[in-house]
């Protein structure tokens, strides 16, 4: 996890955003807790994140972390409508993130 991040914080603060543009499914908050465990590993993986979870070298790359999000959080890669709502969802779930992290002062604007 990315030091100085609070979970709870952004799990309420991103469920809201999904909510606002639309996602109202019954599992959005369970969606929202998986699509940050899968981010931070990203992050960790391509170094933006050290192991003690302080900023690293690494570069975050917006359209590979939406790939390997989509991968890692994709149930049926072959449902072809399902894949494209996951998509709309992770789309808003990026946003989202980014606009916590930058009020939470975590990440520059």
């Amino acid at each position: 996890m990315m030091q100085g991040y609070d979970l709870e914080a952004a799990v309420v603060f991103i469920t809201a955003a999904l909510r606002k543009d639309g996602h109202r499914d019954a599992d959005i908050e369970a969606f929202v807790r998986r699509a940050i465990d899968a981010d931070m590993r990203y992050m960790h993986a391509c170094g933006v994140l050290t192991p003690d979870g302080l900023m690293g070298e690494g570069e975050y790359d917006d359209d590979d972390a939406f790939e390997a999000l989509l991968d890692a959080l994709a149930e049926d890669p072959d449902d072809d409508a399902a894949m494209d709502a996951l998509a709309q969802r992770l789309d808003s779930y990026m946003s989202a993130q980014q606009r916590f992290l930058e009020r939470s002062g975590l990440m520059d604007t």
